[in-house]
Protein backbone atom coordinates (compact mmCIF):
# COMPACT_ATOMS: atom_id res chain seq x y z
CA UNK A 1 0.00 0.00 0.00
CA UNK A 2 1.23 3.50 -0.85
CA UNK A 3 2.72 5.18 2.23
CA UNK A 4 0.57 8.32 1.97
CA UNK A 5 -2.61 6.23 1.76
CA UNK A 6 -1.56 4.14 4.75
CA UNK A 7 -0.90 7.34 6.71
CA UNK A 8 -4.37 8.66 5.84
CA UNK A 9 -5.96 5.37 6.89
CA UNK A 10 -4.16 5.45 10.23
CA UNK A 11 -5.31 9.02 10.76
CA UNK A 12 -8.90 7.96 10.08
CA UNK A 13 -8.64 5.15 12.62
CA UNK A 14 -7.21 7.40 15.34
CA UNK A 15 -9.42 10.45 14.81
CA UNK A 16 -11.58 11.04 17.88
CA UNK A 17 -12.47 14.68 17.33
CA UNK A 18 -14.59 14.55 14.17
CA UNK A 19 -18.01 13.01 13.65
CA UNK A 20 -18.94 10.15 11.35
CA UNK A 21 -20.14 12.46 8.57
CA UNK A 22 -16.77 14.17 8.25
CA UNK A 23 -14.88 10.88 8.55
CA UNK A 24 -17.03 9.27 5.85
CA UNK A 25 -16.12 12.09 3.51
CA UNK A 26 -12.45 11.57 4.37
CA UNK A 27 -12.80 7.85 3.57
CA UNK A 28 -14.09 8.73 0.11
CA UNK A 29 -11.22 11.17 -0.36
CA UNK A 30 -8.83 8.33 0.50
CA UNK A 31 -10.42 6.15 -2.18
CA UNK A 32 -10.11 9.00 -4.67
CA UNK A 33 -6.45 9.55 -3.78
CA UNK A 34 -5.69 5.81 -3.94
CA UNK A 35 -7.28 5.63 -7.38
CA UNK A 36 -5.19 8.42 -8.85
CA UNK A 37 -1.93 7.49 -7.09
CA UNK A 38 -1.84 3.86 -8.22
CA UNK A 39 0.90 2.86 -10.67
CA UNK A 40 -0.30 -0.72 -11.11
CA UNK A 41 0.78 -2.20 -14.45
CA UNK A 42 -2.28 -4.43 -14.89
CA UNK A 43 -5.98 -4.25 -14.11
CA UNK A 44 -5.62 -7.24 -11.79
CA UNK A 45 -2.91 -5.53 -9.75
CA UNK A 46 -4.89 -2.28 -9.62
CA UNK A 47 -7.99 -4.07 -8.34
CA UNK A 48 -5.95 -5.96 -5.76
CA UNK A 49 -4.38 -2.74 -4.49
CA UNK A 50 -7.62 -0.75 -4.36
CA UNK A 51 -9.45 -3.66 -2.71
CA UNK A 52 -6.83 -3.61 0.03
CA UNK A 53 -7.73 0.03 0.69
CA UNK A 54 -11.46 -0.75 0.55
CA UNK A 55 -11.10 -3.57 3.08
CA UNK A 56 -9.03 -1.37 5.38
CA UNK A 57 -11.66 1.38 5.24
CA UNK A 58 -14.51 -1.06 5.92
CA UNK A 59 -12.69 -2.20 9.07
CA UNK A 60 -11.28 1.18 10.16
CA UNK A 61 -14.27 2.44 12.15
CA UNK A 62 -16.73 -0.43 12.64
CA UNK A 63 -19.06 1.74 14.72
CA UNK A 64 -19.53 4.12 11.76
CA UNK A 65 -21.19 1.97 9.10
CA UNK A 66 -21.51 4.77 6.55
CA UNK A 67 -17.78 4.36 5.86
CA UNK A 68 -18.21 0.66 5.09
CA UNK A 69 -21.42 1.28 3.14
CA UNK A 70 -19.73 3.76 0.83
CA UNK A 71 -16.55 1.66 0.51
CA UNK A 72 -18.48 -1.46 -0.47
CA UNK A 73 -20.71 0.49 -2.85
CA UNK A 74 -17.54 1.83 -4.47
CA UNK A 75 -16.22 -1.73 -4.71
CA UNK A 76 -19.36 -2.97 -6.44
CA UNK A 77 -19.29 -0.21 -9.04
CA UNK A 78 -15.59 -0.71 -9.65
CA UNK A 79 -16.02 -4.45 -10.14
CA UNK A 80 -18.69 -3.74 -12.75
CA UNK A 81 -16.32 -1.37 -14.52
CA UNK A 82 -13.60 -4.02 -14.40
CA UNK A 83 -15.73 -6.43 -16.40
CA UNK A 84 -15.66 -4.11 -19.40
CA UNK A 85 -12.15 -2.71 -19.03
CA UNK A 86 -8.89 -4.58 -19.39
CA UNK A 87 -6.80 -1.43 -19.33
CA UNK A 88 -5.41 -0.36 -15.93
CA UNK A 89 -5.44 3.25 -17.09
CA UNK A 90 -9.16 3.12 -17.90
CA UNK A 91 -9.89 1.30 -14.69
CA UNK A 92 -7.96 3.91 -12.72
CA UNK A 93 -9.97 6.68 -14.37
CA UNK A 94 -13.20 4.81 -13.65
CA UNK A 95 -12.27 4.42 -9.97
CA UNK A 96 -11.41 8.11 -9.70
CA UNK A 97 -14.72 9.02 -11.34
CA UNK A 98 -16.72 6.73 -9.02
CA UNK A 99 -15.06 8.18 -5.92
CA UNK A 100 -15.63 11.74 -7.15
CA UNK A 101 -19.31 11.05 -7.80
CA UNK A 102 -19.80 9.38 -4.41
CA UNK A 103 -18.26 12.40 -2.70
CA UNK A 104 -20.92 14.54 -4.38
CA UNK A 105 -23.63 12.07 -3.34
CA UNK A 106 -22.36 12.23 0.24
CA UNK A 107 -22.23 16.02 0.30
CA UNK A 108 -25.69 16.36 -1.24
CA UNK A 109 -27.24 13.92 1.24
CA UNK A 110 -25.61 15.66 4.21
CA UNK A 111 -26.75 19.07 2.99
CA UNK A 112 -30.32 17.85 2.43
CA UNK A 113 -30.52 16.24 5.88
CA UNK A 114 -29.25 19.44 7.49
CA UNK A 115 -31.73 21.53 5.49
CA UNK A 116 -34.62 19.32 6.60
CA UNK A 117 -33.52 19.54 10.23
CA UNK A 118 -33.16 23.33 10.07
CA UNK A 119 -36.91 23.56 9.40
CA UNK A 120 -37.61 22.08 12.84
CA UNK A 121 -35.99 25.03 14.60
CA UNK A 122 -38.35 27.86 15.44
CA UNK A 123 -37.93 31.42 16.71
CA UNK A 124 -36.76 31.63 20.35
CA UNK A 125 -36.25 27.88 20.56
CA UNK A 126 -33.79 26.47 23.03
CA UNK A 127 -32.10 23.64 21.16
CA UNK A 128 -30.22 20.99 23.12
CA UNK A 129 -27.60 18.66 21.69
CA UNK A 130 -25.08 16.10 22.87
CA UNK A 131 -21.70 14.85 21.65
CA UNK A 132 -20.52 16.51 18.40
CA UNK A 133 -22.34 16.21 15.09
CA UNK A 134 -21.42 18.07 11.92
CA UNK A 135 -24.98 17.36 10.67
CA UNK A 136 -26.54 19.04 13.71
CA UNK A 137 -24.15 21.98 13.50
CA UNK A 138 -24.93 22.42 9.80
CA UNK A 139 -28.66 22.42 10.55
CA UNK A 140 -28.22 25.06 13.24
CA UNK A 141 -26.07 27.20 10.96
CA UNK A 142 -28.69 26.99 8.20
CA UNK A 143 -31.43 28.01 10.61
CA UNK A 144 -29.36 30.97 11.79
CA UNK A 145 -28.66 32.09 8.22
CA UNK A 146 -32.39 31.84 7.61
CA UNK A 147 -32.98 34.51 10.22
CA UNK A 148 -34.14 32.25 13.05
CA UNK A 149 -33.08 33.47 16.48
CA UNK A 150 -32.48 30.64 18.96
CA UNK A 151 -30.11 29.43 21.65
CA UNK A 152 -28.22 26.16 22.01
CA UNK A 153 -27.39 24.07 25.05
CA UNK A 154 -24.56 21.65 24.30
CA UNK A 155 -23.95 18.88 26.83
CA UNK A 156 -20.20 18.78 27.49
CA UNK A 157 -19.97 15.07 26.60
CA UNK A 158 -16.59 14.51 28.19
CA UNK A 159 -14.47 11.58 27.04
CA UNK A 160 -10.68 11.15 27.25
CA UNK A 161 -10.18 14.79 28.24
CA UNK A 162 -12.13 15.94 25.18
CA UNK A 163 -15.30 18.00 25.59
CA UNK A 164 -17.37 17.44 22.48
CA UNK A 165 -19.80 20.06 23.72
CA UNK A 166 -16.97 22.59 23.72
CA UNK A 167 -16.11 21.61 20.13
CA UNK A 168 -19.75 22.18 19.19
CA UNK A 169 -19.82 25.58 20.93
CA UNK A 170 -16.60 26.65 19.23
CA UNK A 171 -17.94 25.83 15.77
CA UNK A 172 -21.32 27.46 16.36
CA UNK A 173 -19.68 30.54 17.80
CA UNK A 174 -18.04 31.17 14.44
CA UNK A 175 -21.55 31.55 13.00
CA UNK A 176 -22.70 33.89 15.76
CA UNK A 177 -24.91 31.26 17.39
CA UNK A 178 -25.36 31.53 21.15
CA UNK A 179 -24.24 28.18 22.59
CA UNK A 180 -23.79 27.35 26.26
CA UNK A 181 -22.04 24.17 27.34
CA UNK A 182 -23.82 22.16 30.02
CA UNK A 183 -21.95 19.91 32.47
CA UNK A 184 -22.86 16.25 32.04
CA UNK A 185 -23.92 16.17 35.70
CA UNK A 186 -26.56 18.89 35.05
CA UNK A 187 -28.07 17.28 31.95
CA UNK A 188 -31.39 16.39 33.60
CA UNK A 189 -32.12 19.87 34.89
CA UNK A 190 -31.29 21.60 31.62
CA UNK A 191 -33.34 19.19 29.51
CA UNK A 192 -36.50 20.66 31.05
CA UNK A 193 -35.56 24.03 29.50
CA UNK A 194 -35.18 22.68 25.96
CA UNK A 195 -37.84 23.03 23.27
CA UNK A 196 -36.22 20.48 20.96
CA UNK A 197 -33.27 18.10 21.09
CA UNK A 198 -31.12 17.31 18.06
CA UNK A 199 -28.58 14.48 18.00
CA UNK A 200 -26.31 13.10 15.34
CA UNK A 201 -25.78 9.38 14.79
CA UNK A 202 -22.83 7.18 13.94
CA UNK A 203 -24.99 4.19 13.02
CA UNK A 204 -28.69 3.38 12.77
CA UNK A 205 -29.31 -0.34 13.25
CA UNK A 206 -32.20 -2.20 11.66
CA UNK A 207 -32.39 -4.04 14.97
CA UNK A 208 -33.91 -1.01 16.68
CA UNK A 209 -31.15 1.19 18.04
CA UNK A 210 -28.64 3.86 17.12
CA UNK A 211 -25.10 4.69 18.23
CA UNK A 212 -24.10 8.18 19.29
CA UNK A 213 -21.63 9.73 21.69
CA UNK A 214 -22.33 9.53 25.42
CA UNK A 215 -24.32 10.67 27.34
CA UNK A 216 -26.91 10.57 24.54
CA UNK A 217 -28.79 7.68 26.15
CA UNK A 218 -29.38 9.56 29.39
CA UNK A 219 -30.42 12.66 27.46
CA UNK A 220 -32.90 10.64 25.36
CA UNK A 221 -34.41 9.00 28.45
CA UNK A 222 -34.84 12.32 30.23
CA UNK A 223 -36.33 13.90 27.09
CA UNK A 224 -38.84 11.07 26.86
CA UNK A 225 -39.92 11.51 30.48
CA UNK A 226 -40.26 15.27 30.12
CA UNK A 227 -42.08 15.10 26.80
CA UNK A 228 -39.38 16.89 24.79
CA UNK A 229 -39.14 16.00 21.07
CA UNK A 230 -35.83 14.40 20.16
CA UNK A 231 -34.66 14.02 16.57
CA UNK A 232 -31.54 12.49 15.12
CA UNK A 233 -30.03 14.11 12.02
CA UNK A 234 -28.21 11.76 9.66
CA UNK A 235 -27.99 10.45 6.11
CA UNK A 236 -29.53 7.07 5.29
CA UNK A 237 -26.03 5.84 4.39
CA UNK A 238 -25.66 5.41 8.16
CA UNK A 239 -28.36 2.72 8.18
CA UNK A 240 -26.77 -0.66 8.89
CA UNK A 241 -28.68 -2.54 6.20
CA UNK A 242 -25.83 -5.03 5.75
CA UNK A 243 -25.96 -6.02 9.41
CA UNK A 244 -22.34 -5.18 10.23
CA UNK A 245 -23.27 -4.61 13.87
CA UNK A 246 -26.22 -7.00 14.12
CA UNK A 247 -24.65 -8.86 17.03
CA UNK A 248 -23.55 -5.78 18.94
CA UNK A 249 -24.76 -5.69 22.55
CA UNK A 250 -22.75 -2.81 23.98
CA UNK A 251 -21.39 0.39 22.44
CA UNK A 252 -17.69 1.11 22.59
CA UNK A 253 -16.07 3.47 25.12
CA UNK A 254 -17.52 6.95 24.91
CA UNK A 255 -20.58 5.86 22.94
CA UNK A 256 -24.17 4.93 23.78
CA UNK A 257 -26.75 2.65 22.19
CA UNK A 258 -30.18 4.32 22.08
CA UNK A 259 -33.39 2.36 21.45
CA UNK A 260 -35.18 3.91 18.47
CA UNK A 261 -38.35 4.06 20.56
CA UNK A 262 -36.77 7.04 22.35
CA UNK A 263 -36.47 8.95 19.07
CA UNK A 264 -39.28 11.21 17.80
CA UNK A 265 -38.01 11.09 14.22
CA UNK A 266 -34.96 10.57 12.03
CA UNK A 267 -34.23 13.59 9.86
CA UNK A 268 -32.55 12.38 6.68
CA UNK A 269 -31.99 13.50 3.08
CA UNK A 270 -35.30 11.73 2.32
CA UNK A 271 -37.24 13.72 4.87
CA UNK A 272 -38.18 12.96 8.45
CA UNK A 273 -38.68 9.23 8.93
CA UNK A 274 -40.43 7.49 11.77
CA UNK A 275 -38.34 4.92 13.66
CA UNK A 276 -40.37 2.07 12.14
CA UNK A 277 -39.40 3.25 8.63
CA UNK A 278 -35.84 2.08 9.32
CA UNK A 279 -36.92 -1.55 9.14
CA UNK A 280 -38.14 -1.06 5.55
CA UNK A 281 -34.68 -0.24 4.19
CA UNK A 282 -32.56 -2.66 2.19
CA UNK A 283 -29.18 -2.49 0.48
CA UNK A 284 -30.89 -1.41 -2.74
CA UNK A 285 -32.23 1.69 -0.97
CA UNK A 286 -28.77 3.01 -0.07
CA UNK A 287 -27.00 5.68 -2.10
CA UNK A 288 -29.82 5.87 -4.61
CA UNK A 289 -32.01 8.82 -5.53
CA UNK A 290 -32.40 11.16 -2.57
CA UNK A 291 -36.00 11.68 -3.57
CA UNK A 292 -36.96 8.04 -3.13
CA UNK A 293 -38.78 6.85 -0.06
CA UNK A 294 -38.19 3.41 1.48
CA UNK A 295 -40.41 0.63 0.15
Amino acid sequence: MIASIRKSLNGLKRDREHGSGWLTLQALEILKAASSASSAATSEKFLAAINQVIDALAEARPDMVSIANYALHFKGELESAGVTSKSPQRLRRAAFSIATRLIKVNEKAAASAASNAAKLIKKRHIVMTCSYSSAVCSALELARRGGIDFKVLAVESHYNKISYGAITAQRLGLSGISCRTVPDSQLRWHTARADIILLGADTISLHGWLINGAPSLELARVAKRKGRPLYTVCETAKFDVRGFLAGLRHAGPGFDMLPLELITGLVTERGTLQPDDVFKFSIEDLLGSTGDRPH
